[in-house]
């Protein structure tokens, strides 16, 4: 059984990074890991049980998520960056790498414009854990 009991939040600007890790701070590392994007795209890697194992990439984009539980929940992962649409950065499609425009246009956010500037310029995770 799975009980969200804590939650983790993390900011992310233009050239911030998260190095490779382990979460292993929990008691019971069986309890899975959820974990939710919010604003700017960011690549997402995920190795394996130690360094030696070269990561696999994974562009996150607003509003995905991702669990880590069985085996991947051992593993090393990280967050090298986070692209804003002031980099001009494209996707294979040709899509601007940028938050979605609902959640960074002071126009929609009319009563709260800081916030989606602050969002234009950045990414929110939340994980979600089970830490008895």
């Amino acid at each position: 059984d799975f009980g969200a009991q804590a939650g983790l939040v993390n900011y992310y600007r233009a050239g911030d990074s998260l190095a490779g890790h382990v979460d292993d701070a929990e008691a019971d590392l069986s309890k899975p890991i959820v974990s939710i994007s919010l604003g700017c795209p960011a690549v997402f890697l995920l190795g394996g049980r130690t360094r030696d194992t070269a990561p696999t990439a994974v562009l996150l984009r607003s509003g995905d998520a991702v669990v880590l539980a069985g085996e991947s929940r051992r593993c090393y992962h990280g967050l090298p960056r986070v692209f804003t649409r002031g980099e001009g950065m494209v996707d294979a499609a040709g899509e601007v790498l940028a938050a979605p425009p609902e959640l960074c246009d002071p126009a929609v956010w009319t009563d709260q414009p800081d916030v989606a500037r602050y969002v234009a310029g950045g990414r929110v995770n939340i994980s979600i854990r089970d830490i008895d």
